[in-house]
């Protein structure tokens, strides 16, 4: 008897650590798969170039509307998942025949509440518990090498930002931080109250940061509007940079913008 309730509970511990690493397992997939939009509210998307993706530690997510690139917060847990802070480019499209609106499209992402995964099959559910958004996710593709090295160098931290200008604070400012990615030849990230992006380009130390667009939260505390305005001030200003002991000097000219300290990602 004794033995049989020994065998008893390594079968049961067995079946919890299953159970537990193919949890795990749909939950890393969840963020390493660009997960292509094929239904909206019941009707089949057979036209669109709308798709989101989430970063590894399923924080912040990235797509596209089918015309606009779009960004933003997200938070998962277990089944649950919420987008928010969602911002987007503002470029005119036609949108082709078989599409879904944009408008329709991030409306209902900031709608949803829960989600169910089955194979490459992304559901997403509203509070009433209604099927609104289903998505196809064949997985990420290898990426490519860039062209640029260059590239490389900047995206291969998360770089927080400690000093605006010249002055010799030296100490991270909360929560504000840029990510460059060369795949999509973009930079983001967080304001210290916004979440922003735009896009960049880089060749022999000049840097560009362009058509920076972010959500509109306003946060009175901490003088962080004042930061935000300095630091996407900063960014768009830039013409060049530099990257020594682990910090991202960006530069207008001879003069120093900003000061960014690396971290992992």
């Amino acid at each position: 008897m004794r033995n049989i309730k020994i065998k008893t509970l390594v079968l049961l511990a067995m079946i919890t650590v299953f159970t537990s690493s193919g949890a795990f397992a749909q939950g890393d997939y969840l963020s390493t798969a660009q997960w292509k939009l094929t239904e909206a509210y019941g009707k089949r998307v057979a036209n669109s170039a709308a798709y989101f993706e989430i970063n590894i530690g399923r924080t912040r997510f990235t797509g596209n509307t089918g015309c606009n690139r779009m960004f933003g917060a997200v938070s998962v847990r277990t089944s649950r998942i919420d987008f928010s802070n969602i911002g987007m480019t503002k470029r005119m499209c036609k949108m082709p025949a078989g599409s879904v609106p944009e408008n329709t499209f991030t409306k209902a992402l900031d709608d949803v509440v829960r989600y169910r995964q089955t194979g490459n099959i992304l559901s997403f559910y509203d509070r009433r518990g209604r099927l609104i958004l289903k998505f196809n996710g064949p997985g990420k593709q290898e990426p490519e090498q860039p062209d640029n090295p260059e590239a490389e160098v900047l995206e291969s931290k998360k770089w927080m930002l400690e000093s605006i200008g010249n002055r010799k604070t030296f100490a991270a400012i909360k929560d504000a931080f840029l990510v460059f990615d060369s795949q999509k030849a973009s930079a983001g990230g967080n304001s210290g109250c916004n979440v922003f992006g735009g896009s960049y380009r880089s060749a022999n130390k000049k840097l560009a940061i362009t058509e920076i667009i972010s959500t509109m939260r306003a946060c009175e505390e901490g003088g962080k509007m004042t930061v935000e305005r300095e630091f996407l001030d900063g960014l768009r200003n830039t013409n060049r940079y530099d990257i020594k002991d682990s910090r991202l000097f960006l530069y207008r000219n001879q003069n120093l913008l900003l000061t960014l300290r690396g971290v992992n990602k």
